[in-house]
């Protein structure tokens, strides 16, 4: 039996009832379209982020985004931001004599930190790290330029070359020396990589014995074999080889530095800062502007 309205038509019901399906039918489609495309966009930030955590693995030998800007797990914000501060002034891309590979280098590891304080300097993105080991990646890849602007108004090449007067041969450069002596077990070679502020592998290997010397901290085994005659030589032979490498580059591409240097000035002189020329370089999204033009 088939119950009709008062105008209504067994063949209308039916087609109404059909139609019912059917937009039902659509909605689940909808909502299943939906509710995958939010999980690939989950998961592909997820893969994202893990991505990111490979690359500070690669370029920082860790991937704890702490010990990445160089402070403890309980800091606070004033200690975060100096150690982003202090870690950025160690790999400035805009450093002097830099060959091309090394700058490439210099600009990753600069990111790279950028992208470590922007998820710890945000407190549900650093509640959310700490409990987990993840977070969200959207939003991260932000202009560094920006980035910098937020914390800091204006830093220049003075500001750099100050930061680095007051911080050679202070107890706070001592105090990561042993940090990255003891991370390093001693191989000299690795802690190069990290320690900021000496001038020559002789200088950091003298450094180093003098807190062995103090009590500070205990010689090693690895540190005694890589610290050989032998090995101290093929140090600064590498190291001389790079210096002349890059002195050749500047050399051979000085019309182009002369070039590159003469817009840098124009863009720092229109914008009153240094910054606006580093994220014009280095940042990825005006990067990838240079490549095309």
């Amino acid at each position: 039996m088939v119950l009709l309205g008062k105008r209504g038509t067994a063949s209308s019901s039916f087609c109404l009832l059909s139609a019912f399906r059917k937009e039902a039918s659509l909605r689940l489609q909808y909502s299943l379209l939906v509710m995958s495309m939010h999980f690939f966009k989950v998961n592909f930030r997820q893969k994202l982020f893990k991505m990111f955590l490979e690359d500070c693995k690669t370029h920082f030998d860790t991937e704890c985004l702490y010990e990445l800007l160089g402070v403890k797990k309980d800091c606070d914000g004033k200690e975060l931001k100096k150690g982003y501060y202090r870690q950025s002034m160690r790999w400035h891309p805009d450093k002097s004599n830099l060959g091309e590979e090394e700058k490439q280098t210099y600009t990753t590891k600069f990111q790279l930190l950028n992208k470590a304080y922007q998820i710890l300097s945000d407190d549900e993105r650093r509640k959310i790290y700490d409990e987990t080991g993840s977070v969200d990646d959207e939003e991260l890849n932000e202009d560094v330029l920006k980035a910098w602007r937020k914390i800091f108004k204006k830093v220049t090449k003075e500001d750099i070359d100050n930061f680095m007067k007051t911080y050679q041969g202070s107890r706070e450069q001592k105090d990561e020396l042993i940090m990255h002596y003891n991370k390093c077990k001693g191989d000299i070679s690795k802690i190069q990589e990290y320690a900021i502020g000496y001038e020559s592998i002789e200088d950091l290997k003298a450094a180093v014995d003098s807190l062995i010397e103090d009590g500070e901290i205990e010689k090693t085994k690895k540190y005694e074999t890589s610290t050989t005659e032998k090995k101290m030589i093929a140090y600064k032979r590498k190291a001389e080889k790079e210096a002349s490498e890059a002195e050749n580059l500047t050399n051979s591409d000085a019309d182009l530095m002369a070039l590159i240097r003469g817009r840098q000035k124009e863009r720092e002189e229109k914008n009153d800062s240094f910054l606006d020329a580093l994220a014009a370089k280095y940042a990825p999204s005006s990067s990838k502007k240079a490549k095309r033009q």
